[in-house]
């Protein structure tokens, strides 16, 4: 831990003093601790909107989502018109979107409907998430549409041209659907009897 933010000493501060307790703890990579500092500037100053921000983003960071999107949740509350407050509670609650179709995913039998449902309204939310774009296509594939499954993939492509999965499965979702095409629009013509 670094200097005086060890968890007791608390008494006497401000939320701004306490805020930067929190980001000297990020600069040192204790995440945990930034959390703590975070917390306690909260509890100093309830109604800053900074600072639920500011936890929100370190939380969503360290992977505390459902305590990021309280915080970020909060912040929109304190101050409604602030865009980066909604731009950030926005792609916080893609992410856990995101997250949820992907368990739906990974399940022995995959929900992807119950996965694409959920995907979109994660790009909704965030537009330029690629992870929501990929996981979109490979639900639209598992549901035995192929043209939605390639749409996804260009899109992801057209946001991050150098996405290599992106780039694999639009090349083996064209192959398949072009011998899906080929297989039936190939009938054996039948011979004529003469």
């Amino acid at each position: 831990m670094v200097g005086m933010e060890t968890y007791g000493q608390t008494d006497g501060m401000d939320g701004e003093t306490c805020l930067r307790q929190a980001y000297n703890a990020i600069l040192h990579g204790d995440f945990e601790s930034a959390v703590h500092w975070f917390a306690q500037a909260i509890e100093r100053e309830p109604d800053n909107a900074s600072y639920h921000y500011s936890a929100s983003v370190t939380c969503s960071r360290s992977g505390k989502t459902a305590l990021a999107e309280s915080y970020a949740k909060r912040a929109v509350e304190l101050d409604p018109d602030d865009p980066v407050y909604a731009l950030n509670l926005r792609t916080i609650e893609s992410r856990r979107l995101i997250q949820e179709a992907r368990d739906l995913l990974e399940l022995p039998e995959p929900r992807a409907a119950d996965a694409a449902k959920l995907l979109l309204q994660a790009d909704k939310l965030d537009p330029l998430s690629a992870e929501a774009k990929l996981l979109l296509g490979l639900s639209y594939r598992m549901m035995g549409d192929l043209r939605s499954a390639i749409a996804c993939m260009r899109e992801t492509l057209r946001l991050y041209p150098q996405h290599a999965e992106a780039a694999r499965l639009l090349q083996e979702y064209r192959a398949e659907r072009r011998r899906m095409l080929q297989s039936r629009f190939s009938h054996p013509k039948p011979r004529r009897n003469r």
